[in-house]
């Protein structure tokens, strides 16, 4: 099975020089991944500070999370 690892990356802004890019978290599902996210969005007041999600291809945004079921996943593999 391939690594699945979802990062959770705080994104820092600033005027005059490149973003700064900090793992905060790393996770195996969307779910777990998801969790954290809200809860650093929540707590977060900083105004030049953001909170991402990342994968093995790069940035996602998730805007709703739906599991699947193992039917659902099997007959998507066409099996």
């Amino acid at each position: 099975m391939k690594d699945k690892t979802i990062l959770v990356v705080e994104v820092i802004k600033y005027d005059n020089i490149p973003s700064a890019y900090y793992i905060k978290k790393t996770a195996k599902t969307l779910e777990e991944a998801s969790q954290y996210l809200v809860a650093l969005r929540t707590l977060n007041t900083c105004e030049n500070t953001t909170y991402e999600l990342f994968n093995m291809f790069g940035q996602f945004e998730v805007e709703e999370i739906i599991k699947k079921t193992e039917s659902e996943d099997t007959h998507a593999n066409g099996q």
